[in-house]
């Protein structure tokens, strides 16, 4: 009995060991987060090179204008769609904000509220707070 458990023990130790390794070697896709950040960059540069600033300087404007570059995107999206403001006015308000070399915490509530009342230029309603409760209860 003592022989049998250690045998079938050791086939599932072999096993783990064998398929541990080929697990290991599968293909990570950190090509996703690289690309949705230099698009994000993009945007950001490009809105910084229409105000009349040039390209290098606009480009590491864009890369210092936000906390986590890797989500960004995806956060501007989801704001957009939640508080139903267009994400090139989003793009335009934290690219205005590194100008002045200050970073947007897409995460924190208190960006994403003076963001909202900074580009629709009115007092916030209680259904645009309420989008961004939303909003950040999913971040």
């Amino acid at each position: 009995m003592r022989n049998r458990i250690l045998f079938i023990g050791s086939i599932i130790f072999a096993s783990q060991v064998v398929f541990a390794e080929t697990l290991v070697v599968l293909p990570q896709p950190p090509q996703m987060s690289v690309q949705q950040s230099s698009l994000f960059e993009r945007e950001i540069a490009s809105s910084l090179v229409s105000r009349g600033l040039e390209p290098q300087a606009a480009e590491r404007f864009a890369k210092e204008s936000v906390s986590d570059a890797g989500d960004a995107l995806l956060l501007t999206q989801l704001l957009a769609s939640k508080t139903g403001i267009e994400s090139k006015k989003i793009f335009e308000h934290i690219a205005t904000q590194s100008l002045f070399e200050k970073t947007t915490d897409l995460r924190e509530y208190d960006d994403v509220v003076a963001m909202v009342h900074k580009i629709k230029g009115a007092s916030i309603n209680s259904d645009d707070l309420l989008a961004v409760k939303e909003y950040i209860s999913i971040v």
